[in-house]
């Protein structure tokens, strides 16, 4: 595997401390799994993996909708309070997918797996006997982080399985699957809530939830790097709370004021953390992200290849759905069918990007990708007043839709393939990390340029809003150039 040498150190053949016996075995499993072309269930085991990765990713965004019905039912809470119940699992999820990926890394990647997906789905299902709307946001909270173990996770076990020329078509899926069931949850979310209420959707998720979690626990093979390592906890801390004033500056700026003494104290301590965070990694002798891996062109243009797309595919999302409330006064139940397209295209697109990856090589792929995602956004802005919806906006959904799908398989496969079998899940969590700060700070952009340009109910600030992320995913198919064009993996 390329740059698979990096900080390695060498080692005699009889220096196996006791501590390190049960991982030699467990590498050396994986390695023959990959010599004989990968795991012989490795097809069942993609689809335990995503089991959990749709299933936690679901319940992100699913009460995106439903936040006046539940204002309804707990009287008296303000809109601020309430928007802290979508906000919640957002910031929770994106912050702890580092230290979980490090924990798989380190513990086994089934066990926190396991343990990351039965968090969530307990506290998903006690989500639906919320009292009040404090224990409700709690409850999200904690489900959220549960799934940020799931991510980085379900890629080192999808990785595990697959041979190394394999991987890109696994992780198609993996990769519609992370980014689609978030946005088929906003869909899903505003026909159930008005039709059965929102503690409905939360019933109704944990049979299927548990299904999941015993079909893994079942037939996921547990993997782990060097368990003897120890856990960088300086690390974990600056990482966390350094990450979590970052998204909370990016989701919050615009409603608390850019200026504000709350949004300027968050952005020194985000700053302060993770430029502390940095050096931490650095000396770290086992660090929660790998930097050494970033000295890899290849690898760090894919991380900034899946922070481009996110920033462009999720901040339109937003925009998007703001734009046919407010200029064209759809519904919440028209938007969610409106925009269904966009989920459906990167549905679809995902799964046959892994292939087309395969065959015309990772750099081509997410380069094109991103470029119908800039595409997207040209014709987003282009929207009139007097639109039609089949000819102005539905070609722009999907293509926004086949852009991300396009990226997400090669950007994975590198990552996973530049990574040594022993960082698999701290190295996917890298790639997560910049695909979560990429869609907030897109959300936060874009939704930021609507409110400040022009006037509310006109088309001008839609365009300011989408022009700004045509050129900010344009710089990232520039990066992504970076990409090895046909490495040692693709089949040709």
């Amino acid at each position: 595997m390329p740059d698979d040498h990096l900080d390695e150190t060498p080692r005699g053949p009889f220096v196996v401390d006791a501590g390190e016996l049960d991982v030699a075995y467990t590498q050396a499993s994986e390695t023959h799994l990959v010599a004989r072309g990968g795991d012989p269930h490795r097809w069942v085991i993609l689809v335990a993996a995503l089991c959990g990765a749709f299933a936690t990713g679901l319940t992100i965004t699913v009460l995106t909708t439903a936040l006046p019905f539940i204002g309804r039912d707990f009287e008296g809470t303000a809109d601020a309070t309430l928007s802290w119940i979508v906000i919640a699992p957002f910031l929770f999820r994106a912050i702890f997918v580092p230290t979980f990926g490090k924990l798989g890394d380190k513990f086994g990647r089934k066990a926190v797996w396991v343990g990351g997906f039965g968090i969530s789905t307990a506290a998903s299902l006690a989500c639906g006997f919320a009292p009040n709307v404090a224990s409700l946001i709690g409850l999200r909270a904690i489900a959220a982080a549960g799934a940020a173990a799931v991510i980085p996770t379900s890629l080192a076990l999808i990785a595990t399985a697959f041979a190394p020329e394999d991987r890109v078509r696994a992780l198609g899926w993996w990769s519609a699957t992370i980014a689609g069931a978030p946005l088929l949850g906003v869909v899903l979310g505003g026909f159930v809530v008005e039709g059965w209420g929102w503690r409905f959707l939360f019933f109704a998720q944990f049979p299927i939830s548990l299904a999941g979690l015993l079909l893994g626990i079942a037939v996921l093979r547990e993997s782990r790097g060097r368990g003897d390592e120890r856990f960088d906890l300086a690390g974990s801390f600056a990482s966390i709370v350094g990450l979590g004033a970052l998204m909370l500056v990016l989701n919050q700026g615009s409603e608390w004021g850019w200026s504000s003494p709350a949004v300027i104290i968050g952005a020194i301590v985000a700053v302060t953390l993770l430029v502390a965070f940095v050096e931490i990694e650095r000396r770290a002798a086992a660090p929660l992200v790998p930097l050494h891996y970033f000295r890899d062109r290849s690898y760090r243009s894919s991380v900034a290849a899946a922070f481009f797309a996110n920033f462009a595919y999720m901040g339109g999302f937003f925009v998007t759905s703001l734009m046919l409330v407010d200029r064209f006064d759809w519904s919440a139940a028209q938007v969610a069918l409106g925009v269904s397209p966009r989920a459906a295209a990167l549905g679809v697109m995902g799964p046959i990007a892994g292939y087309l990856a395969a065959r015309l090589g990772g750099r081509r792929s997410t380069v094109g990708g991103l470029i119908l995602l800039v595409i997207s956004m040209v014709l987003l802005a282009f929207v009139g007043d007097t639109f039609a919806y089949w000819r102005d906006m539905f070609p722009a959904l999907v293509l926004s839709g086949f852009g991300l799908g396009l990226v997400g398989p090669p950007t994975a496969a590198e990552v996973t393939n530049v990574a040594r079998s022993s960082d698999l899940a701290a190295a996917s969590g890298s790639l997560n990390l910049g695909a979560s700060v990429g869609s907030s700070l897109g959300i936060a952009a874009m939704a930021a340029v609507v409110t400040s340009v022009g006037s509310a109910g006109t088309g001008r600030p839609y365009v300011w809003s989408f022009a700004v992320g045509a050129v900010v995913v344009s710089v990232g198919a520039v990066v992504a150039l970076g990409m090895r064009g046909r490495s040692a993996v693709d089949v040709g």
